[in-house]
């Protein structure tokens, strides 16, 4: 047996052995525990799904303070335009 061939091996158990394992435990682990119960408190992976959710609807549709501000550039001021 090749290094190479013992490396596929070990990575290929890591993949598909431990790594399924480790995944169900955090998330057995996760639901025996009140969110609020938590070291980091409440929401999590909901908290950041709502962030996403916010800003995709910022793209799609944006405000009318935003359609203002970029129909309407900002003007320098008088003492940034140099000279007299």
């Amino acid at each position: 047996m090749t290094f190479g061939l013992m490396l596929t091996i070990a990575a290929a158990v890591l993949v598909f052995v431990v790594g399924p394992i480790a995944l169900v435990w955090s998330f057995v682990d996760g639901m025996r525990h009140k969110a609020s119960n938590r070291p980091r408190g409440g929401g999590g992976i909901s908290n950041v799904v709502g962030g996403a959710m916010m800003e995709l609807d910022r793209f799609i549709r944006p405000s009318v303070e935003h359609h203002i501000e970029t129909e309407q550039q900002v003007r320098p001021r008088e003492d940034e335009k140099g000279g007299d």
